[in-house]
Formats: C-alpha cells, sequence, structure tokens
C-alpha cells in the first residue's frame, strides 16, 4: 500500500578502479560534464540519506520526550460504569480532580414526577467526595411515562419542558452549595468535604441520534434556555455546558450533524447567556484527526459568538483491543496514541481555550456485554475485580499527576 511504500535512492552501476580510470581517458568534454553530474547526484544522494536519517532520529525523540506539562486538573476522567471509594482513590492519587458522571432522569424518576430516587448518584457523589474529586454531571435521557423514546428531548410540550425544569431544580437544590445532600448528618455522611456541584452538562451528543431524536439545534436550544434558566435560579455561580457535541458522526441531516455544523446553527436560537462553555466529543483514528475536529469547533465558536468560551474535551478516548480505527491493538498501542494526543493538547490549549480534557473511561468492561465496538477496552484498567492497570495508565499520569 502506499503508506508502507519507502522511499529510495537509485542504485548506480559498480565499477572497478581500472575501469573507471579507463573511461576516464577515453572521455569527451561532453563526457566528462556528464561525470560530474553523475558525482554531484551522488553526493545528493548521500545529503539526503543523512537528512533522512536525522529526521527519523528526531521523530524518535519527539516519541519518547517526557510528557508536555499541564495545568493542575486539566486532565480529568468519564467512567463507562460506576464507581467505588477505591476507585475515587486511585483517581486522587493520580492527580485526576474531576470526574464526569452520567445521570439518566430515567434511573431518577423512573416511574413518575412524583418521586425521586437519588440513591445510586448519592453513592458515586460521596465516593468522589471522599477523595476530592468533582463530579461534573451530565443530564440526559427522557423517562418512559414522559414520552416514547428516551431520546425525545422533552421540549415539545409545555409539560414536558415543566417537568425537565423540576428535575433540573431538584438536582441543583440536592447537589449545589445550598444542598440537602451536603447537610445531611455526619452519621450518614462521616463529615465529607463539601464538594459542591457547580458545573453542569445539558444533555450528551445531542447532535447525534443515538442520543437525540431529531438532531435539531432549534429544539436544543429551547432545552438549553430552559436548562440555564433554572439552574442560575437555584444557582447563580454555576456554570452551564453545551451537551458533549460528537465531532463527526456518521448520517443524514436529521440523524447527525458535525459539531462545527451544530454549533453554527444552534447560535441562531439559543441565548448566549445560556452557554458559559461549549463540550466535544473528539474521537478520531489518530492525532491529526483530533486537531482537526478541536479546530474546526473553535473557529465555529469564534464565528458563531462563543469566542470568550471555553471548550472542554468532556469524552476521548482509544482501545487497546484490535479491528477499527479506535482500537490501537495492544496496550503499548494505546497508550503511545494517548501520549501524542495530550501532547497535542497540552501545547494548543491556549489557542483553542481549551479548559479541561476527559478521558473515557476509567475501566475496561466485559468482552461479553452489551457496548460500542471499542468501549470494552478504552480503559485505564482492565475488567475484572480491582484495578488492575493497563500501560495506558502510567501514561495518563505522567500528564495529570502534580506533587
Amino acid at each position: 500500500s502506499s503508506s508502507k511504500r519507502r522511499l529510495r535512492f537509485p542504485k548506480r552501476p559498480q565499477q572497478t578502479r581500472r575501469r573507471w580510470v579507463e573511461g576516464l581517458m577515453k572521455m569527451t568534454t561532453h563526457e566528462a560534464d556528464s561525470t560530474t553530474v553523475f558525482r554531484s547526484d551522488k553526493r545528493l544522494a548521500v545529503v539526503f540519506t543523512t537528512l533522512a536519517l536525522i529526521a527519523v532520529a528526531m521523530l524518535s525523540l519527539a516519541s519518547s520526550a517526557p510528557a508536555a506539562k499541564a495545568p493542575k486538573g486539566f486532565f480529568a476522567i468519564a467512567p463507562q460504569e460506576g464507581v467505588t471509594r477505591n476507585d475515587t482513590a486511585k483517581m486522587k492519587a493520580g492527580g485526576i480532580h474531576s470526574m464526569r458522571v452520567a445521570v439518566s432522569w430515567t434511573s431518577i424518576q423512573p416511574k413518575s414526577a412524583k418521586k425521586f430516587d437519588w440513591n445510586a448518584l448519592d453513592s458515586t457523589v460521596k465516593a468522589a467526595a471522599r477523595n476530592k474529586v468533582r463530579v461534573l454531571p451530565v443530564l440526559y435521557d427522557s423517562p418512559p411515562w414522559l414520552t416514547n423514546r428516551p431520546t425525545n428531548l422533552p421540549v415539545a410540550t409545555r409539560n414536558q419542558l415543566d417537568r425537565w425544569r423540576n428535575f433540573v431544580a431538584e438536582a441543583v437544590d440536592r447537589y449545589g452549595p445550598d444542598g440537602a445532600f451536603w447537610k445531611q448528618p455526619n452519621y450518614k455522611n462521616g463529615k465529607l468535604p463539601k464538594m459542591s456541584i457547580r458545573e453542569w452538562q445539558i444533555w450528551n451528543e445531542v447532535n447525534f441520534y443515538y442520543f437525540a431524536t431529531p438532531v435539531s439545534p432549534a429544539k436544543y436550544a429551547k432545552l438549553l434556555n430552559a436548562s440555564a434558566a433554572t439552574i442560575r435560579h437555584h444557582d447563580p455561580g454555576a456554570d452551564v455546558m453545551v451537551s458533549g457535541l460528537y465531532g463527526t458522526p456518521k448520517g443524514p441531516a436529521r440523524k447527525a450533524m458535525d459539531a462545527d455544523d451544530y454549533i453554527r446553527k444552534l447560535s441562531k436560537y439559543v441565548k448566549r447567556s445560556s452557554v458559559d462553555s461549549v463540550a466535544l466529543h473528539a474521537y478520531a483514528p489518530d492525532t491529526s484527526g483530533i486537531k482537526s475536529i478541536v479546530t474546526k469547533v473553535r473557529r465555529a465558536m469564534v464565528q458563531s459568538g462563543f469566542r470568550t468560551r471555553p471548550m472542554l474535551i468532556t469524552e476521548m478516548g482509544w482501545g487497546s483491543g484490535s479491528g477499527n480505527a479506535f482500537l490501537k491493538g495492544s496496550q503499548s498501542g494505546q497508550a503511545r496514541q494517548m501520549k501524542s494526543a495530550f501532547n497535542y493538547l497540552v501545547s494548543a490549549r491556549h489557542k483553542l481555550k481549551l479548559r479541561r480534557v476527559y478521558w473515557y473511561a476509567w475501566k475496561d468492561t466485559d468482552p461479553r456485554g452489551e457496548n460500542c465496538s471499542f468501549c470494552y477496552t478504552v480503559g485505564l484498567f482492565k475488567h475484572g475485580k480491582g484495578l488492575k492497570p493497563k500501560k495506558a495508565w502510567n501514561t495518563f499520569k505522567s500528564f495529570s499527576y502534580r506533587p
């Protein structure tokens, strides 16, 4: 294939000293000029070969160069399954200060609008707070008592939007600065460090039909405006974050829209005051693909009136398995790709106005379970009991850990 084709310098015929002297003695002026050109070509070949070797050496040094320095808390984690206190202790030890948590509305209010079940989320927030890891919740997933599909944004009727507002308000009132969760008695939370939730991400991958049907910037703007007003009413200092936009989803316009196009269209409907930050899910086969996605999104933000808003990558990652471009074939391959991408993001963070990057995910999942094609091996730890680190964990720590 062309990717494996190697550049070669042309081979020259070998002459004995005797033949070369005889040829030189018989030369005409034209032949002497030709030999001079031949010698020049040979010298050029040596020069180009030397330069090529230098370039290879420089690339080798770059791959073995130390991790670029990132600000404290710049790299974070997005688990794909529940976490325990042991998990968050390991996160803290590795320099992780923030964890993105999927908060399904259906799991909080599975049967009706009258009752809330916060038990599972309480456990996650408690495990995180115990080790001073902040939680970034992403609120999504319409319950079956409200609409017939979980991917339907709850904006079709006044009742749907009111129910959503109520859910959002209850979440802020529970986990925000004056939240009821932090006021529980010591015997229950054991003098838990107060790690109030001050950032709220509204919906997940709203530009892709897996999570939003139909894909509609106008409908999402309606949801985002209502969410921002509700959150600010209950916590004026909170940040409202745009859904993690999938960089380049595949499909027709009603099912998929590139993140940069979505931002431009969203800006026509949403209030600027409803957006404190824009989030992106930067999935690509390699670092050049990541660079292309984040550059396009930053350009779209500038063009759409969000120049001053920071960007976050709330999901990115590669697996250590094999089978497609997002799987790097081995633990070493996964670690190498992480290092390449992280070095780029650290170096470009000021230009991109990039606030934080979340690696997806914390642990591998059961290969017998249902998951996306690369998600089984995208973790920093192997599937199973305990925390058995993969090579990517040491690479991650080389960027995130600060003594």
